[in-house]
């Protein structure tokens, strides 16, 4: 039987980190500069997404649609960065997926970004071709493999470039900028912060998606209750479970993740109908 949703999605616009995919290409030579080669933070990304949304160079008036933020893990940090320096920016609702948002003053929240910038700086980044490349990142384990066929072939698309030997390819994103995000001093407080504001405000609707068995081992338990109870007392808030997939689930689990995130969309939709 088909589900009729009250939803209906215009269109989706997905904003690159400047440093990954194919904005990195774009933007190389400014990211290979001294100024960027070993830095990169929240707030960096929040910009881009500022620059986007705020203007209609590109034939859009964001001011004018009924916008939902979606984010997963580090990328959540940029959007509570952009909702508390851009408050103007008019989203109907947001979706954080997994977020990395970490509790302010707690020494786990220290620990795991310490984690995530080790994780970073010691993943492999380089293989001898896009075949080596795609049987690696195709195994299961880590929490950077087992991605679905689709997304595995979308990053290897776009999330790599070759090198100067002949044939080898590396992440469009250097582990030194990746390593670099994760210890930024807005890597905690600022987006907690804004988290907390608009939780607290309970005016805008906050959707969370969130794997309770990922890849930490127990190190992520403390920030997901913080989470998770900050949402779950919204009265414009709600959560998921979602039980597959670990931490990368968009990418290991994209149909999954497409049904979590339909539900999400008509929670939100439903939210907004009753204000």
């Amino acid at each position: 039987m088909k589900i009729i949703s009250p939803v209906r999605i215009h269109d989706i616009w997905a904003i690159d980190n400047p440093n990954q995919g194919r904005s990195a290409s774009l933007n190389r030579p400014l990211l290979e500069s001294e100024e960027y080669r070993d830095k990169w933070s929240a707030t960096e990304y929040s910009r881009a997404a500022y620059a986007l949304l705020s203007t209609t160079s590109h034939g859009t008036d964001f001011s004018r649609r009924k916008l939902v933020g979606v984010a997963h893990s580090g990328g959540s940090t940029g959007l509570m960065i952009l909702q508390k320096r851009h408050p103007e920016i008019p989203f109907h609702g947001i979706i954080l997926m997994d977020p990395g948002i970490l509790p302010p003053h707690r020494p786990s929240s220290i620990t795991l970004a310490r984690l995530f910038n080790r994780m970073a700086l010691s993943k492999r980044d380089t293989w001898a071709s896009i075949e080596e490349a795609r049987q690696d990142l195709s195994r299961k384990g880590g929490a950077y493999r087992g991605f679905a066929p689709a997304t595995l072939e979308s990053f290897l698309e776009c999330g790599l470039r070759c090198v100067a030997d002949a044939g080898a390819v590396t992440l469009t994103c250097s582990k030194a900028q990746e390593a670099a995000y994760y210890a930024a001093n807005d890597m905690i407080i600022l987006p907690a912060e804004s988290f907390i504001m608009l939780s607290k405000e309970d005016r805008l609707p906050i959707h969370l998606i969130v794997c309770l068995k990922d890849e930490y081992r127990g190190m992520s338990d403390e920030m997901k209750a913080f989470q998770v109870e900050a949402v779950g007392k919204m009265r414009c808030g709600s959560v998921q479970i979602i039980e597959k997939g670990g931490h990368m689930f968009p990418q290991v689990e994209p149909t999954l993740t497409a049904t979590y995130l339909r539900k999400a969309l008509i929670r939100i939709w439903n939210l907004r109908v009753r204000l």
